[in-house]
């Protein structure tokens, strides 16, 4: 049987690493592109969402939990994302 071959990283997208860090992959996306309504700054802030504090990031607000760790599915902020 001939070896499985790997078909090269798409133009501009980077292989996912073997661990996710926190800080190193997953914070500047988040300041890219979420930070603006649910960052620090309270008068620009949505839904009374921080995603730049992890312990505001993981609490729970109206019984939904924005980010649960290890379990993406769960996870509203995900859900959100990965919806139409």
């Amino acid at each position: 049987m001939p070896p499985l071959l790997r078909a090269p990283p798409l133009a501009g997208v980077l292989p996912l690493p073997e661990n996710v860090g926190y800080n190193r992959d997953v914070r500047p996306i988040l300041a890219d592109t979420c930070f603006k309504c649910h960052g620090f700054d309270k008068n620009t802030r949505k839904a009374d969402l921080r995603l730049d504090l992890r312990e505001a990031a993981l609490a729970k607000i109206d019984d939904i939990f924005p980010i649960v760790p290890g379990k993406p599915e769960a996870s509203e902020v995900w859900k959100r994302i990965t919806t139409k």
